[in-house]
């Protein structure tokens, strides 16, 4: 495209198996272990330079792919290969000098096909679903980014400026991209703390007397990590089947997390959102959900910021209208949303907005931030465990944008084993206190890890 674009050189790709401290359930099973695709990804620019940049993630197959006869470690295998073999074609299709997000946005529409040989050559009879392709292309796109700023000796993000990146956003969001660019709503850093999340399931401990010790001297209930690093948002994981029952237990939980804080003598806003994974079987038990909740506890109603993927994944599937929902509170997309067609659908059914992943990819996350305040909508950045620099990512982009819940990072909850040293280097995001991750050890050149 210009003087400023690279090419791919080469790409490589190690994987690594951690155990979770505690077991996360969702609506698809239950997580208690994962495997991390660890990349690198090597530039080349016009004038011969080259950079190498970065890109991790966790293969989660339970979120990414949970409706499968395959077992779950055929399901990881997969996606194992499927890391392999879009490393193996990165330097063949990222051969032309352009930016990164436009390497990027290709990789998005290619990586959905290679579900097809993968499978063959696994003698898998189903396909490989476009989100657990998009989870192991996500590492590379990270670092491509990551290695573009990189080459540069400049953030990552101020390599969006129109200075590196000429073309108006129209290119990829049609009609409400003309004449805007991408520097116009990927901002200058900031943000210096961003709100903190605790994940909160029916099967943890509120009250350390009902916890088990885990042994690793981190907390082993909602309040030991209260009392510990001051949470005030919270995300609570219910299954979507029993909307009654699951508004008495978000109440109880919102109640007992408001005795802890007073107890602690914590005061300010508490803030959670309720995530059913796509468990609930239409926006009807929502509504049951929102109306039991309303009469069980007004004041744990109010507090209630947003729902997170209330109904299935496909949005085509059934064409559910969420508007009556999203009148009473945002409802925000997650797994629905794998490329930016999914996400105008999901503004036509009436959804609030998207909750972002940077597990679906680094350039389909800009383009849905833009798209979002092209159009007035909320978005959130939720998490998938993200380890180690994937957490130092996720935190950047957050700091480099608007949105509405800071960022949700879950890593030192779930599987600290895998951040280690990053925790060491990047303390006051990894280690929160009163409530936030703090943004102070951030660099200035790539992804900022």
């Amino acid at each position: 495209m210009s003087e400023r674009g690279v090419r791919v050189v080469d790409a490589t790709v190690t994987f690594e198996d951690y155990p979770m401290r505690s077991p996360l359930i969702l609506t698809g099973g239950t997580i208690e272990e994962a495997t991390e695709a660890r990349c690198t990804v090597t530039v080349e620019a016009a004038d011969g330079r080259t950079a190498a940049g970065r890109g991790t993630v966790f293969l989660s197959a339970i979120w990414a792919w949970p409706q499968s006869k395959l077992g779950f470690l055929q399901r990881v295998d997969a996606m194992q290969q499927m890391c392999i073999e879009i490393r193996d074609r990165m330097p063949i299709w990222c051969i032309g000098p352009r930016h990164p997000l436009e390497h990027g946005v290709e990789l998005h529409e290619r990586a959905d096909g290679l579900a097809i040989p993968v499978g063959k050559r696994l003698f898998i009879t189903e396909r490989i679903p476009t989100l657990a392709a998009l989870v192991c292309l996500s590492p590379f796109d990270q670092a491509l980014h990551d290695a573009y700023g990189r080459l540069h000796g400049i953030s990552s993000y101020e390599a969006l400026s129109r200075e590196f990146l000429r073309c108006d956003l129209s290119r990829w969001l049609g009609e409400p991209g003309e004449g805007r660019y991408l520097d116009e709503f990927i901002r200058r850093r900031e943000s210096r703390a961003l709100d903190a999340w605790l994940v909160v399931g029916t099967n943890d401990a509120l009250r350390e007397a009902h916890a088990d010790d885990l042994g690793d001297g981190l907390p082993a209930s909602v309040e030991g990590w209260i009392r510990r690093c001051g949470y005030r948002c919270f995300k609570l994981k219910v299954k979507g089947a029993e909307p009654r029952a699951e508004a008495e237990w978000v109440a109880s939980v919102y109640r007992e997390i408001a005795a802890i804080r007073a107890e602690q003598g914590l005061g300010g806003e508490i803030r959670y959102e309720v995530d059913a994974n796509e468990g609930c079987e239409g926006p009807w038990v929502v509504t049951e959900f929102l109306n039991a909740l309303e009469e069980t506890d007004a004041e744990a109603y109010e507090a209630l910021d947003y729902l997170e993927q209330p109904t299935e994944r496909d949005l085509a599937a059934n064409s559910w209208d969420m508007r009556d929902i999203a009148v009473r509170k945002p409802v925000l997309a997650d797994e629905g949303v794998t490329g930016i067609d999914e996400l105008r659908l999901s503004a036509e059914l009436g959804w609030s907005g998207p909750a972002l992943k940077t597990c679906k990819g680094h350039s389909l996350a800009l383009l849905e931030i833009a798209w979002c305040e092209l159009t007035g909508r909320p978005y959130a950045l939720q998490d998938l465990t993200n380890p180690n620099i994937g957490a130092v990512h996720a935190a950047g982009l957050a700091a480099h944008c608007a949105t509405c819940n800071g960022v949700e990072l879950n890593v030192m909850q779930f599987i600290p084993a895998s951040s280690t040293a990053e925790a060491e280097q990047f303390p006051s995001l990894f280690h929160v206190r009163d409530g936030v991750h703090r943004l102070d050890e951030l660099g200035d050149v790539g992804l900022m890890y």
